[in-house]
């Protein structure tokens, strides 16, 4: 009774080791209720399996598959985390007390039949080396439940096909042990046969130990891609969105043309290059009128026109046309004369006076403008003023027009 309580405890500490185990793995509540009835459950079956004298062979694959079905059952069928974490608690399970029975064999000079589960003859000597057995495996699943450890196995979980390649190392460690169970089928005492079933429970916990650290790396190696792979995102999403402000910055949000603060650091660096152009000073006739009137958002369309039609009349890839206030612009005519640059301006005032014909505005559409050339100023204040002016006499001069 002494041994089977002892053997208990060590089965306890086993099973409380593992679903400790699951437990962090899937970072869920912990269920003691659950863990005490899988370890009654667990060790009635270890019982049944020792007084039905069923082989090893036949009593691990049981177990194994009941342990499965407890590690779904309280992981919410969860499948891939329960065939993880139950290859891994059968393999230390299973390479432990192999390992201890072939030591207690080796040093007691004992058969391997001794230690199976014929616990009717009175030769059995099984039961130390199970206790030492659930001792070691418990102590292992406390090891592998360490804060770190636990990252990386919850780090191989993310990453299914990679897991996948180590649940098939997995099994193979796990059959290549359970065929080592066969050894305490044989009728004779031979310490090669311990030695070989010794060094059989080593390299599976080596190649586990291998097998886990490459999956790993592997997935750490996918992990940095995957970070790579955002960070390019964010950082062209980045460029994207510091376009999109660099293009607000220097564009008039209703035209889409340049605005002023680009019209006032475009100008002095093509007179510091020594480029020539016909600085053209547009301003729109009656429009405040038309905003009084209409409303302003006839105003902007009488705008958005205007803006057309300038562009029409302006070369791709030569000249520069900007939005310089309400209903003010300003286009640069590179290399042309003031004269063709005033013609260009006049031929926009026809295309807008045009538009009176078409049926689609109750009212007149016209600019006046002012011309200067490049090489007859120096400042920026200068070309505006000058301009300026020139636009205003021809503004007043439409209105002693109409007034006659």
């Amino acid at each position: 009774m002494f041994k089977m309580l002892l053997t208990a405890g060590t089965y306890y500490y086993f099973n409380w080791r593992y679903f400790h185990f699951v437990k962090e793995l899937r970072q869920q509540p912990s269920h003691f209720r659950f863990f005490f009835i899988c370890f009654l459950v667990n060790y009635s079956f270890f019982i049944l399996c020792s007084i039905q004298e069923l082989y090893l062979i036949e009593n691990w694959l049981l177990f194994a598959v009941l342990l499965f079905i407890e590690t779904q059952l309280y992981t919410g069928w969860d499948t891939r985390c329960a065939r993880f974490s139950t290859l891994i608690g059968i393999i230390y399970g299973l390479s432990a007390n192999i390992f201890c029975r072939s030591i207690i064999a080796a040093v007691m000079n004992q058969n391997l039949q001794y230690f199976d589960n014929h616990i009717s003859s009175a030769d059995n000597l099984k039961w130390l080396p199970v206790l030492l057995g659930f001792l070691f495996a418990g102590a292992a699943m406390h090891f592998l439940s360490s804060p770190k450890r636990m990252a990386r196995s919850r780090q191989i979980l993310d990453y299914p096909k990679h897991q996948s390649f180590l649940l098939g190392i997995m099994i193979g460690l796990f059959l290549y042990l359970f065929l080592n169970l066969l050894l305490y089928s044989a009728p004779f005492n031979d310490l090669l046969l311990k030695l070989w079933s010794i060094k059989s429970c080593l390299f599976c916990i080596g190649g586990l130990y291998i097998a886990v650290r490459y999956t790993r790396r592997i997935c750490e190696l996918d992990g940095y891609r995957e970070k790579n792979q955002y960070m390019e995102k964010k950082l062209r999403e980045q460029i994207s969105q510091g376009e999109a402000f660099r293009q607000q910055a220097v564009h008039d949000l209703l035209t889409g043309l340049y605005n002023r603060q680009q019209a006032e650091k475009t100008i002095p660096l093509l007179v510091r290059q020594g480029l020539p152009f016909v600085l053209c000073f547009l301003d729109l006739d009656g429009l405040k009128t038309v905003n009084d009137r209409y409303g302003h958002d006839e105003g902007d369309r009488y705008i958005l026109t205007v803006t057309e039609i300038v562009r029409q009349e302006c070369r791709n890839g030569e000249d520069l046309l900007f939005r310089y206030g309400g209903d003010e612009f300003l286009i640069l005519f590179m290399g042309l004369t003031v004269e063709q640059a005033e013609k260009r301006a006049e031929h926009i005032n026809e295309k807008l006076r045009g538009q009176e014909n078409t049926g689609k505005n109750t009212y007149p559409m016209s600019l006046s403008y002012g011309a200067v050339d490049s090489t007859a100023y120096g400042t920026l204040s200068e070309f505006i003023q000058e301009a300026d002016k020139k636009m205003y006499v021809q503004k007043q001069s439409k209105k002693a027009d109409r007034k006659e």
